[in-house]
């Protein structure tokens, strides 16, 4: 661990200003007014005015011009949030016109694991939003790691084109674009694919990795949660981190780092050159890192948005954890006795290796 808290500010404002760390991948097709600079895959971040541009051809039954980068004629746009069960109604504030609401309660099992839903119903859930494997997906939301979190969650379900919309609803709306109130009726589809199962690390892949030493594990937590002052969420009582794990700086909506403070992406170059700073090298040919990367925070949303910079930036040998530190240290087991910080479930630890030293004696191991 090279840097950690101010200091990985300090790095990233820099490597903003001077713009000196980018992809070498010759990039693709993109609009005019793509927000991220030079990247191997242009296609997965749109600007408000592509997705205008898209529902207006859609809307116009595909005649008219079709804008940069167009793939399917089934264009879905999906308002990525975190709604409790029954108060879909209650959360429309406006949206997008169009737009469907995914809910991340429908594609994770819930209270207080939060964890992936398993294959079957995670393809029935997304099915339910009139989602098929061969469409044009475009996320956003309220909150920027939500949509990469089901931006993420897509991709690896097997939608073969989906893409994050910069800014989220803040921007659509700063743009003068229409608000929409009232969610339509979704025509529900059967979707079936093929998982891109090369996404995920799961907690056993990521034991025997640790083994080996050939992997890096990056930690997307905040200071606190990485030096094991606070486990960060409510619901989880274990402190610490994985052990190795290389501290990449809090990709919280709340920090400067990963994203701004509206709510648009940091320029992927400075995500990058923040990596590097953390001892995440390259390869020569600038495709992939010189060990496999493994990005994990506490639950898998954090950790989501790592994953689309490095996609976005065309790295090849990067998974998510999505069970993340809570899925790592902790066993949730329903019990009815049980109280403290999870009525209903006791907590127990897993047999899992965790690394509680401090920051500062941690600070002296940078990536190797």
């Amino acid at each position: 661990m090279k840097r950690s808290g101010h200091a990985l500010v300090a790095t990233l404002v820099m490597a903003w200003l001077s713009g000196a760390v980018g992809c070498r991948r010759a990039p693709v097709e993109k609009p005019a007014d793509f927000p991220a600079g030079r990247v191997a895959r242009p296609e997965t971040l749109v600007s408000p005015g592509w997705v205008r541009a898209a529902i207006t051809h859609r809307d116009g039954e595909y005649r008219g011009e079709r804008p940069a980068g167009w793939r399917h004629d089934r264009f879905v746009v999906v308002e990525a949030a975190w709604v409790r069960p029954g108060e879909s109604a209650a959360h429309d504030r406006g949206h997008v016109p169009g737009a469907v609401l995914l809910n991340t309660e429908d594609l994770e099992n819930g209270y207080p694991r939060w964890q992936l839903r398993p294959g079957g119903e995670l393809q029935r859930a997304i099915g339910r939003v009139g989602i098929t494997p061969e469409a044009t997906v475009v996320v956003y939301g309220r909150s920027l790691i939500a949509a990469a979190r089901v931006w993420w969650i897509l991709g690896y379900a097997g939608v073969s084109d989906v893409r994050l919309m910069d800014g989220g609803f803040e921007a659509w709306r700063d743009a003068g674009y229409g608000v929409e109130k009232g969610w339509r009726a979704v025509e529900a589809t059967t979707f079936a694919a093929k998982p891109r199962t090369h996404w995920l690390a799961t907690t056993d892949e990521v034991k025997a990795r640790l083994a080996t030493g050939d992997v890096w594990l990056g930690d997307l937590r905040s200071v606190e949660e990485f030096a094991g002052a606070t486990s960060g969420y409510s619901y989880l009582d274990a402190r610490g981190r994985l052990p190795g794990a290389v501290h990449l700086g809090d990709a919280d909506d709340r920090s400067p780092l990963y994203g701004t403070r509206d709510g648009r992406l940091r320029p992927p170059r400075d995500v990058l050159a923040l990596w590097q700073d953390q001892g995440l090298a390259l390869s020569d040919d600038a495709r992939s890192f010189r060990k496999d990367v493994v990005f994990y925070c506490g639950g898998g949303w954090r950790s989501s948005l790592a994953f689309f910079y490095a996609w976005l930036l065309g790295l090849e040998n990067v998974r998510n954890y999505s069970d993340g530190w809570a899925g790592w240290s902790t066993h949730y087991v329903p019990d009815s006795t049980s109280g403290g910080s999870t009525a209903g479930w006791r907590q127990s630890r897993t047999t899992n290796p965790i690394d509680n030293q401090s920051v500062e004696a941690a600070a002296g191991n940078p990536a190797r």
